[in-house]
Parts: C-alpha cells; structure tokens; sequence
C-alpha cells in the first residue's frame, strides 16, 4: 500500500533531507539539479513566490520517491503542475529509489485523477537516457491519456569512451588554433587559468553583464535574486554537489569565466562569459578549452554542454542526449484544447530557435540596436547614416604620404606601451583591437600619441591594406600638433614613414607636407553593395 505527503513549506521538507540524498546516493545520481541542497536553496531563494508543492509517496511510512512540483490554477479551472525551478533547472525528474518509481507514478498520477477532475502537467528537463521520462511516457499510453513530447538535443562529452591522446587528435586543428591565440595573449603580457571562490563571484557577475550590454539576454543571470541563489549554492558544504568557477585572467583582470555545477561524475557547464574588448583573441574559446581539460584532470566522465543548438556545442561532443518537455492533460475539450495550443506554440518556437542565423538577429543585432538607441549620441548617429549609406555605394579617395629615410637626432622618446598599460584606459576595446593587429603604441605620459604598424598599411574604415616595404613603418591616429616629432621618434631607427590620409582633409596634408611627407600615391576605391573595385593612381 502506497500513500503520499504534501510537503508545502521548507521546514517541513528539512526532515527527509537523508533520506532524499540517500536515494540519490544510491542510486548514484550526477543531475546537479535534483540535490537536495539545489533544490532548497532555489526554493529559498528564486522559489519563495512560487507555490511549491512536494509530494512524498510514502510506503509503510518509509518514503521511497519525491515529486518536486509547483502548482497552480490556469485557465479558469485547470490544475497545472510543473517541475520547480523552470528557467534555471536544465534537467529534473522524479526522485526516487529505481524499484518504486514506476508505481510511485502511477499512484501519484492516478492520484491527482481521482483529485482533480482537470488538470494539465508540463514536465521539463526529461532526459531520456533517464528512466522518470519513459514511465511517464508509459503511464499516459497505458491509460490513454492526451499527451505531447518535445524534443532538444542535448550534447556532452564521454571522457571514459575516448582516450584523451585520441580526442586531442580529433580536435588536433582547434587545439592548434586556439594555442595560437594563447601563446599571442602570452607575448603581450600575463595569463592565467585559475578556479576562484564563492567571494570573487561579483567579478563573475560583472563580466557577465559587460557581456551581454549589447546583446538581448533573457537568463536572468545577473539579477538580484539569481545572483544570491548562485552565492548561497557556493556556500553550500554538500560533499556531492559542488559549484566550481574558473576565470581566465590577463594582467590580474577578468577575461573570461566558466561556471560549472559539478555532481559526482558529470560537469554540468552552467554559464560561460568573456570580455567582449578581447573578442578578437578568443577567450570564450580558451577558456571553454581549459575547462574541459580540468574536468578531465579532475576525474569526471562527463563534460555536459547542455541543451540546445548553438554551433559550439556540437564541435567537442562525443555522445548525445534528448532533453524532453513532457505534456499530459485530462480527456475533457477544454484542457485537451489548451494542451494542443501549447503543442503549437512550442513546436513554432522549436523552429525558431533552431535556426542559429535568427537567434543571432535577434540577440545580437537587435541588442545591438536597443543599445544604440539608448546611449547614442548626434556624432554615432551621424556616423551610423553615413556608414549604412557607404554600404550601398562609396567612392573613396586616399593619399598616401611618405617621409624618406633619414638620420634623426631628435631629443624626444616616445614611452612603448605594452598591454597591461591599457587596460584600464578608455578606449579600451580598440587599442586591444590593433595589439591583435600587430601594431604598437607609444604614448607620452598615459595619453597615445601615435600607433605604428611595421608590416602593413591598412584603412580600416574602407578595408584596404597593402604591405610594406623594408625600412617602413606605418603610422595612424597620431597626435597631428607633434607630428614632427613622431617622424624624428621612427627615423631614429632609420625607417621611413608611411601613413594614409583621406581627400578631403586638408589640413592633415598641409600639416604632412610640413612635417617632410611626400605624396607617392592616390587610391581610387569605388563600392557599390558588396561589389569593389580599386584604382591605384
């Protein structure tokens, strides 16, 4: 004989928190999401509006499964039951010792019939590699009863079904690639790879923020509550369920983190972030490799991507899941009618966030947009007209200047700048932008005078680059009123100076030929859409 205790409130579920582990330890259970100590601190925390129901069936007085739901009255008369923790649980299921969950199911969900004569239950987070999805599948076919069945693939790596030797050579052109970025983060200054504790979380929080600033993000991560959810989960002293966060660091600073709930043998990745002013180094990449390695190192069999489509989780997994959203209803028209509404709703937003080009449009260009609107000033708007007019047709006109060769005995040294002196400067993004490029700063005091490039000339605001000659050195966004002594700073290595001007700026030229430039080119570049063509004059 079976009977079931609803438990309302967490003071009454403290009491069976040893037996519920002891489930979960037996039956050796590596979903983060279903411990009790995620479960309680989501539910002080994130779930404190929210109508928590747990029913514990109990057998002889013994309970041998946990169904943690929510519960409410939609649609005027309808009893809808959910998993707690949608939005924030990736996978749930029910808890339960493998022998009784079959007929802990069956009698809660004959239960709830006998109880409520409508009622409509949306389960998500159904791993079907789990045995919770199919006895629910099971039980609605057996007593025919309307049910639904959606589907998202959910990717993860198998460290025990691949040698790590094999799986590095699989992914040998990668690796190679990102140490590339690496050793090139390296060259310019201090790297470090590094996991923090549960007081460096702010830090998390905020590179998370600066993010998604220009992007439309709908997690939630830094909110309020979320934030503390995450700090008290840190906090938490459970031996099996572990939050680790791990933080790529250049010169001291933030560039990247990784969040990872980690549960005997699965890392489940939660979140990843970087700094998007190093965008052009790859940190996310980096980071996202080094955590990998970590897990591997750290014993874990699973490396968990989570679930969805995004392009990034299909280029390391070895194995994949399905994650399933699960929808039974009551035979009445009312509630078979609402079932069939949200079979459609979820099968047309299945489709759209399938595809990964209207995904980006609306998280990336449409944030982008919201952002310009917000903090645009007459100068970005005038700009962005002109922009978006060039991309239909442009004629551009540049000259190129040359100083020749020659000794200098200038008495002025401009101050190289390395990396770690600009990162906290305000233009931040964009000098990190040319260290990338190859070019390198000089200042005097902490203010740029002018960057050089020794390889290439480039314009970047109308693509066109050419390479240099030996003996030269281009220059560009220079300090005009010390021109003359930028030159004498690059003619005491005994190169010649090379820098591009625009048509239309006269007084730039004027200020060139003072300083001893000589014209020795004019580019004629015509656009029209994505055709070009370029006159050299």
């Amino acid at each position: 004989m079976l009977a079931y205790k609803l438990i309302t409130t967490i003071e009454e579920l403290e009491p069976y928190r040893s037996i519920w582990s002891e489930i979960l330890e037996k039956e050796y259970n590596n979903n983060p999401f279903i411990e009790y100590e995620w479960i309680s601190t989501w539910w002080t925390t994130l779930g404190i509006h929210d109508n928590v129901k747990i029913y514990i069936v109990e057998h002889q007085g013994i309970a041998v499964a946990f169904f943690p739901l929510v519960h409410s009255v939609r649609f005027g008369t309808i009893h809808y039951f959910s998993f707690l923790g949608q939005g924030f649980a990736t996978y749930m299921e029910v808890i339960a010792d493998k022998e009784w969950l079959e007929p802990s199911i069956t009698f809660l969900l004959k239960e709830f019939s006998r109880k409520y004569k409508r009622y409509l239950i949306v389960l998500h987070g159904l791993l079907e590699s789990k045995n919770t999805s199919q006895e629910l599948e099971k039980y609605a076919i057996e007593y025919q009863m309307p049910h639904s069945i959606f589907r998202t693939v959910t990717s993860y790596i198998d460290f025990q079904t691949i040698p790590m030797e094999t799986f590095l050579k699989k992914h040998r052109k990668k690796f190679k690639s990102l140490k590339r970025r690496e050793n090139k983060l390296k060259s310019l200054g201090h790297l470090t790879f590094q996991e923090v504790n549960h007081n460096h979380l702010q830090d998390m929080f905020t590179l998370f923020k600066r993010r998604w600033q220009k992007k439309i993000d709908k997690s939630g991560f830094t909110e309020k509550q979320t934030r503390l959810f995450y700090e008290q989960l840190a906090k938490s002293n459970s031996k099996e369920l572990r939050v680790e966060v791990d933080s790529l660091q250049f010169e001291g600073q933030w560039i990247a983190f990784t969040i990872d709930l980690c549960c005997r043998e699965r890392n489940f990745c939660q979140a990843m972030g970087h700094e998007p002013d190093f965008n052009l180094f790859g940190p996310g990449r980096l980071i996202e490799k080094e955590n990998m390695l970590r897990a591997h190192q750290a014993g874990y069999r699973y490396y968990d991507l989570g679930s969805g489509y995004e392009p990034y989780k299909f280029e390391w997994y070895t194995h994949i899941d399905f994650t399933r959203k699960f929808v039974m209803s009551t035979k009445g028209v009312k509630e078979r009618s609402i079932r069939l509404w949200m079979v459609m709703r979820d099968r047309l937003k299945g489709l759209l966030t399938n595809n990964h080009q209207l995904v980006k449009l609306k998280r990336d260009r449409l944030g982008e947009l919201r952002y310009f609107l917000k903090h645009a000033s007459t100068k970005d708007w005038l700009r962005a007209f002109t922009k978006m007019f060039q991309r239909m047709l442009a004629i551009h006109i540049l000259e190129v200047y040359i100083a020749k060769q020659q000794q200098s005995n200038g008495n002025v040294r401009f101050q190289e700048l390395s990396m770690k002196d600009i990162m906290t400067t305000k233009d931040r993004a964009k000098n990190v932008t040319d260290f990338y490029k190859g070019y390198r700063l000089f200042a005097d005091s902490d203010h740029v005078i002018y960057k050089r490039h020794d390889q290439t000339v480039a314009e970047e605001t109308v693509n066109y680059s050419y390479e240099l000659s030996d003996n030269m050195s281009f220059i560009k966004e220079y300090d005009s009123l010390r021109l003359e002594e930028i030159v004498a700073d690059v003619q005491r290595e005994g190169r010649a100076v090379c820098t591009i001007v625009p048509w239309y700026k006269r007084t730039r030229r004027r200020k060139l030929m003072q300083a001893g430039f000589h014209k020795v080119a004019k580019i004629n570049i015509i656009k029209i859409f994505k055709w070009q063509k370029i006159y050299d004059i």
